[in-house]
């Protein structure tokens, strides 16, 4: 009799640790579920984000006429007015990560601005929209001046309100 009890002590410890051991692997599993789902939930997030919602701004040229060659760039003045130092370098690097071409940068002719705007030197609205577009300034602070002289599409000039910009966030 003491060996039947025993053997059912010994034999129900037994089985009990097999469930919990199996309850341990059920738990790990669907816990690398979770986790599996909640990054690809992550990764479908941010490509939504930046395809529909905030999509990539690119610096190339989009137009089916013979006068631009694929992949030429848009060509861009920085111009600092907002006084302080080394903004258009910030700027700089920003816009040519973009593949936006940053031909020159110098400081504008007023140090006071107090919004930053473009000036489209060209006549191509199209650039100074993905100009305004990839900084983060509203289109109407784009002013039209045409200068045949300037071999570039833009100048950007740098305000006061740079910190409310893209580079800056």
């Amino acid at each position: 009799m003491a060996k039947r009890f025993v053997d059912r002590v010994l034999g129900s410890g037994e089985r009990e640790r097999k469930r919990r051991r199996q309850l341990a692997l059920q738990f790990l599993s669907w816990s690398f579920v979770a986790v599996v789902v909640l990054f690809v939930a992550l990764l479908v997030g941010q490509f939504i984000t930046r395809t529909v919602i905030k999509h990539p701004v690119s610096g190339e040229l989009e137009r089916g006429d013979m006068l631009v060659r694929k992949g030429e760039r848009i060509q861009i003045n920085i111009l600092n007015g907002s006084g302080r130092q080394h903004l258009a370098q910030r700027f700089t690097d920003y816009l040519r990560a973009r593949k936006f071409d940053v031909v020159h940068t110098d400081n504008y002719k007023d140090t006071n601005v107090a919004r930053t705007f473009i000036f489209d030197r060209v006549g191509d609205s199209i650039s100074a929209k993905k100009i305004a577009y990839a900084l983060g300034v509203n289109e109407s602070l784009i002013r039209r001046e045409i200068d045949t002289e300037e071999y570039v599409k833009a100048d950007l000039v740098l305000g006061k309100d740079f910190l409310q910009l893209n580079p800056m966030k």
